[in-house]
């Protein structure tokens, strides 16, 4: 009875591992469990799902389900579910965003690059062809399982499929027995469950340094994070700074909004906001915000204006 009374009195045991391991991106796995053995199985859980997923959809292995049909263009090949799903979900945020969202922006971006190291901007007939191309549907999903991919050019879908995979790790860890809290965060893409939240600094986009005070400090529970801007990425032509972030309608670096950070219910939409906000600009990117449900967004414009939506939460406590 004594020892019985004493494991309920215990308190709970906490474990957080920092891994290099997602797409390319650090994540850390947070897991507040009943004892050290529970948090363990839920983190190896997560962790087993992650490397089951890169085998699905990581872009840097050439392996990866995603790299094999990204190079047989034109053949009506069969999916997995999971890719599958995020292509679907890239779709949707493809509309829902008249285009803002666009795996092709990766193809943009490479251009850019590849002209930035020459010294000089992209030739503008490359990129007047390019951007036609991605007027089109980069592929076809159809209803029995198989799809069609039409685009020549590179896709990315890393704006996506990151915050894909956090969800999905959350959500199994979550599922673990004796687990009363969890926190993914991929690269500042982040996904929490249960528990009392956490206090995230939203980063002031103006500066790339990492003692720099913070914009805003907001608190985020039972949901996601994710952020985008140009401080640290970018591509210098001749002595003009450009964001690595493209319009994909356009084809030119976006200029007016150096720094987005959105909450939404899940990662994966946390992410693919974050990145059409950075396109749409503040006006756009609020009303896109307003429409969908339980997601609010800090849009920070070139003049230094921050623009919060309606249900942008007031700042958390200084940490």
């Amino acid at each position: 009875m004594l020892r019985s009374l004493t494991s309920l009195i215990r308190p709970p045991y906490r474990l957080q591992s920092v891994y290099e391991r997602l797409l390319g991106t650090e994540i850390e796995v947070q897991v507040v469990a009943r004892n050290q053995q529970q948090a363990e199985a839920a983190e190896r859980t997560a962790l087993d799902e992650l490397e089951r997923l890169s085998a699905v959809l990581s872009r840097f292995d050439p392996q990866s389900e995603l790299s094999r049909w990204l190079t047989r263009t034109g053949e009506r090949v069969r999916l997995s579910s999971e890719l599958r799903a995020v292509l679907a979900l890239a779709d949707d945020w493809r509309e829902r965003t008249d285009g803002a969202f666009h795996p092709g922006a990766d193809a943009l971006g490479r251009l850019w690059q590849t002209a930035a190291a020459q010294g000089r901007g992209p030739d503008t007939g490359e990129l007047t062809a390019l951007t036609h191309h991605l007027q089109s549907g980069p592929w076809t999903l159809h209803g029995d399982g198989t799809a069609t991919l039409h685009a020549t050019y590179p896709l990315g879908l890393n704006a996506l499929a990151k915050g894909w995979i956090v969800d999905r790790m959350a959500a199994l860890a979550w599922q673990s027995p004796g687990v009363q809290a969890v926190l993914v965060n991929a690269g500042g893409d982040l996904r929490t469950m249960g528990g009392r939240g956490l206090t995230v600094t939203v980063a002031d986009p103006f500066t790339a340094r990492d003692d720099a005070s913070p914009l805003a400090r907001v608190q985020v529970q039972n949901g996601a994070l994710a952020s985008s801007g140009s401080a640290h990425r970018g591509v210098q032509v001749g002595g003009h700074w450009h964001s690595h972030l493209i319009d994909p309608r356009s084809g030119q670096p976006v200029q007016h909004v150096p720094g987005v950070t959105v909450i939404a219910p899940d990662c994966a939409a946390a992410d693919a906001l974050a990145t059409a906000l950075s396109v749409l600009g503040a006006l756009e990117g609020l009303a896109l915000v307003h429409s969908l449900p339980d997601c609010a967004a800090l849009i920070v414009t070139r003049d230094g204006q921050q623009h919060r939506s309606s249900l942008w939460p007031p700042d958390g406590p200084a940490q």
